[in-house]
């Protein structure tokens, strides 16, 4: 089965996906920028932040999944995306950009620290890259997600696993250092208000539960959801409103050329 990403699913908590964008693209808010490239745009969301505050840039949404383009493409038609797998991109394109911008998208990548190299290259003189990626894997949802998928009942029906690629902020620092003098680099966790534990649910379900979902069919799918929402409860008590604290924490970089 494939593993898909859906835009659907992924844009029932836009509000929150978007809010760590438009925080980092603040960061660079009142510098001259022409050209932007938006690396793992999703449904074109973040490429919309940016516009709005750059909104005379050529942006540039460039993403993996099919589905997220074609929802980016209907929705912010003034902006042009193109499906692309990241690293593909930095070795064959040509251009270069004033503005290179990620959110939430590299811990995806195989080898993330040879995307930040490649893609400063692609950078104008003067130029600056903000990124953000979650380092969120020390939170309780991604402990109970492995000890449900590496059970005794789950492990034999999940034979692959996803790969965590988060490193530690000391390494991100020593590969920034090393390509510029002019950087920051700083952390934030956003406590997300989730109206339920099944809210939980339905926020990995289009991201950190892909991998799972898409390697059994339907009739797995329930008994699945049932033992992970089990771990969820255990996990994350309801305050005393009914609601669920969210915390993620998101590392963010800007490295100027």
């Amino acid at each position: 089965m494939e593993n898909k990403w859906d835009s659907e699913t992924y844009l029932k908590f836009e509000k929150e996906r978007t809010q760590p964008a438009i925080d980092l693209v603040r960061r660079v808010e009142g510098r001259a920028v022409s050209s932007v490239l938006d690396v793992g745009c999703g449904p074109g969301n973040s490429s919309a932040v940016i516009q709005s505050v750059f909104p005379e840039a050529d942006i540039l949404g460039i993403d993996f999944s099919a589905d997220m383009i074609e929802r980016a493409k209907k929705d912010y038609p003034d902006i042009t995306f193109e499906q692309w797998d990241a690293d593909e991109f930095t070795e064959k394109t040509g251009k270069k950009f004033d503005l290179i911008f990620s959110n939430a998208c590299l811990q995806w990548l195989p080898d993330q620290f040879m995307t930040i190299t490649n893609l400063y290259k692609l950078l104008n003189e003067n130029g600056v890259m903000a990124i953000q990626i979650p380092c969120n894997f020390d939170e309780p949802i991604h402990h109970l997600i492995h000890k449900v998928v590496t059970s005794e009942k789950w492990k034999t029906v999940f034979k692959q696993q996803r790969n965590y690629v988060m490193s530690s902020v000391e390494e991100y620092f020593d590969v920034i250092s090393a390509l510029s003098d002019e950087f920051d680099i700083w952390t934030s966790t956003y406590h997300h208000v989730l109206s339920s534990h099944e809210a939980l649910w339905a926020w990995y379900e289009g991201t950190g539960l892909r991998p799972y979902l898409s390697q059994i069919d339907d009739s797995m799918k329930e008994e699945f959801r049932k033992d992970i929402m089990e771990e969820i409860r255990k996990n994350y008590p309801l305050q005393r409103n009914g609601k669920v604290i969210f915390d993620f924490p998101r590392l963010f970089f800007t490295i100027e050329k």
